[in-house]
C-alpha cells in the first residue's frame, strides 16, 4: 500500500509504503513492513532539494498494518517537497503564535530552515516556507500538523502542542 501526502499535486507525493514480506525473524510468518521517505537525514534537506531516500523502518515487520501505517508517518519526512510547492506558488501567508521563550529563541536563531523569526516574548513566525519544512517534518522531531484547520507546533512530544494563527 502506497502512503501519499496531499501536496497539491493529483494522487500525491509518495512518502512511503508498507508491504507484506516474510517476517524477519519469524520463518514462516508474513509481517507488514514499512519503507519511508527519510530525507530530512539527506544534505541539503532544509535547502531545498527535492531527493530523498526510502529506508525500511521498523524492527522486522508488524503483524497489523495499522502499526506499519503509522511508523511511515512517523518516520516520513517530505517538508522539502512541499517547501518546493510554497515557494513555486510564492505563497505570502505567514503563521505566528507564542511558545516558551527559550524555544522561540531557539528556532530563530536556526539558520535551516530560513524563515522563522522570533518577535520577543515567546513569540514566534513562520513563513510559507519554513511552515512546509516543518508541516512535513517526521514526528520523530518537531512538526506542524493541522486538526479541524488549526496548525499545532510540537516541539516535544511530551508537552502541549502550540497553537499557530495564519496571517496574511
Amino acid at each position: 500500500m502506497r502512503i501519499c501526502a496531499d501536496d497539491g499535486s493529483r494522487g500525491g507525493f509518495p512518502i512511503g509504503w508498507v508491504v507484506r514480506e516474510p517476517h524477519a525473524f519469524r520463518p514462516g510468518r508474513l509481517a507488514w513492513n514499512a519503507y519511508a521517505r527519510r530525507a530530512v537525514n539527506d544534505p541539503g534537506y532544509w535547502n531545498g532539494r527535492v531527493r530523498g531516500r526510502y529506508e525500511e523502518y521498523g524492527g522486522g515487520g508488524e503483524e497489523n498494518i495499522d502499526k506499519a501505517v503509522h511508523e511511515v508517518l512517523y518516520a516520513a519526512s517530505f517538508g522539502d517537497v512541499l517547501a518546493a510547492r510554497a515557494a513555486e506558488s510564492r505563497a505570502a501567508d505567514t503563521y505566528a503564535g507564542t511558545i516558551d521563550e527559550a524555544q522561540a529563541e531557539w528556532l530563530g536563531s536556526l539558520d535551516v530552515p530560513k524563515g522563522m523569526t522570533h518577535l520577543g516574548g515567546g513569540r514566534i513566525r513562520f513563513t510559507a516556507i519554513a511552515y512546509a519544512y516543518f508541516r512535513g517534518g517526521p514526528e520523530s522531531g518537531p512538526f506542524i500538523e493541522e486538526v479541524g484547520g488549526t496548525p499545532l507546533l510540537h516541539l516535544d512530544p511530551l508537552d502541549e502542542p502550540y497553537r499557530l494563527t495564519r496571517e496574511r
